[in-house]
């Protein structure tokens, strides 16, 4: 989504952390299913600095920090209130989502077949 189609904007990079459990394992396969259907992020006004035409989050909450704060672990509630906010976004369950990803992430390296393969 874009406020203002035709306008640069500059790129983002961000890291989000996951417990690496089978919750966090599951909520990645979502988030991956979020990511590819440009569900996670936008290009508009930023609500911390107002900036406008900026990549920012989408409605979907990640976790930027590994360490304890508003925007880190441990958060007992943030695998629960993802998965909600995954629900609200329309994005499926584990299952079908592991199952487009996996196809997703086929073409993926059909594409880089030329390339070394490390396994």
């Amino acid at each position: 989504y874009m406020q203002n189609p035709g306008v640069n904007h500059s790129a983002k990079f961000e890291t989000a952390y996951l417990p690496n459990n089978d919750e966090g394992r599951k909520l990645l396969e979502r988030l991956k299913f979020a990511f590819s259907r440009g569900l996670t992020f936008v290009v508009g006004t930023s609500m911390t600095t107002g900036a406008t035409d900026v990549v920012t989050w989408a409605t979907i909450h990640h976790k930027t920090s590994p360490t304890a704060g508003p925007h880190g672990f441990p958060d007992p509630n943030y695998i629960s209130n993802c998965n909600s906010e995954l629900n609200n976004a329309g994005v499926p369950d584990f299952d079908e989502c592991k199952k487009e990803n996996k196809c997703y992430d086929q073409d993926e390296e059909d594409e880089e077949e030329d390339v070394i393969q490390i396994e």
